[in-house]
């Protein structure tokens, strides 16, 4: 009964999956971990990500990297700067950027500042926190939110999951005790890139994940089906949790089938999205997800690179939908 039960499951999460929209922009943009932000003086987009100290590009072409002259923080990978998360903070774009390298614990969060988020503007000013082996957490995988109690920094990944600190009076002001509130994930999960959300037309903040195996550029091949790299959410009262999935178990449980819900799942040419940000755009006056994904499609097989995607997010029911 049990096995049917879940293949039923499956049948329907598959089924959902291959009815999601297609990204709405074209796939010439490569990146890890995308963040948006728009800046309305130069009526600009500007999407930042992972590699090449912080990549940045405005939708049409690469324009150069954030912090060109490497991190001033003191470690390995520190001119290879992951998952930049940007907002908008006492009138100067805000950029948060992880430290590290592939498996290592020995991780950092840094944050620069700009007042334009153009090429040459960003002052760094280092490290916020950082992780050393053994801790229960890795600094990775940053993401704020300027929430009624004051700045939030989410973080975190395999380890013992994804926590969350506050940050004052400054933005890189650590003010409360490490680990912090654990919001999602546990030891071994393969989850990370937490991104607490509150859209305008709900009264829930959602913490939106990556789930499973993310797929590099040059490996011998995809992770099997099924493994790979999927947005879930969760949604709570408030911005520090808890957050629960669709079926009301909290995201910080180990249970199966794992917690969280389907956001965006492979479809299509679409292969393991993930490394997800979210967007409120004043322009469109839409919610909007940006991440990356392997295009099926494309001629570098067997694992090609990771394209932008952008999507937009419908919270009518109470639970993000991609739609057109």
């Amino acid at each position: 009964m049990k096995s049917a039960i879940l293949s039923t499951l499956l049948s329907v999460l598959t089924a959902f999956v291959v009815a999601q929209p297609d990204p709405i922009n074209t796939n010439t943009i490569v990146v890890r971990d995308p963040a948006i932000w728009y800046n309305a003086a130069l009526e600009k987009y500007f999407v930042f990500s992972t590699d090449n100290n912080i990549g940045f590009s405005l939708l049409q072409h690469l324009s150069g990297s954030a912090l060109p002259d490497c991190s001033i923080i003191d470690l390995p990978g520190n001119c290879d700067l992951w998952a930049p998360d940007v907002n908008f903070i006492d009138g100067l774009y805000t950029m948060y950027y992880a430290v590290s390298t592939i498996g290592s614990q020995n991780s950092a969060i840094g944050v620069a500042t700009s007042p334009s988020m153009e090429p040459g503007t960003w002052t760094d000013l280092g490290e916020v926190i950082s992780s050393v082996t053994g801790d229960v957490y890795n600094a990775i995988d940053p993401n704020i939110i300027d929430d009624t109690v004051g700045l939030q920094l989410s973080f975190g990944s395999y380890w013992d999951g994804m926590f969350q600190v506050g940050l004052w009076p400054g933005v890189n002001d650590l003010a409360s005790a490490l680990p912090g509130t654990h919001l999602a994930g546990y030891s071994g999960r393969p989850a990370e890139g937490g991104f607490v959300y509150k859209p305008a037309s709900q009264p829930y903040y959602y913490f939106f994940f990556s789930d499973g195996v993310t797929p590099i550029a040059g490996q011998a091949s995809l992770p099997p089906a099924g493994t790979e790299y999927k947005v879930l959410v969760g949604r709570g009262a408030d911005g520090q949790g808890p957050f629960y999935g669709e079926l009301g178990n909290d995201i910080t449980l180990d249970l199966t089938p794992p917690t969280g819900t389907l956001v965006l799942g492979s479809h299509d040419f679409v292969f393991a999205p993930g490394g997800q940000s979210i967007f409120a755009d004043p322009v469109s006056g839409r919610d909007v997800i940006v991440y990356h994904y392997v295009n099926l499609n494309d001629d570098n097989s067997p694992v090609g690179p990771s394209f932008l995607g952008i999507n937009y997010l419908d919270f009518s029911s109470g639970w993000p939908v991609v739609v057109d």
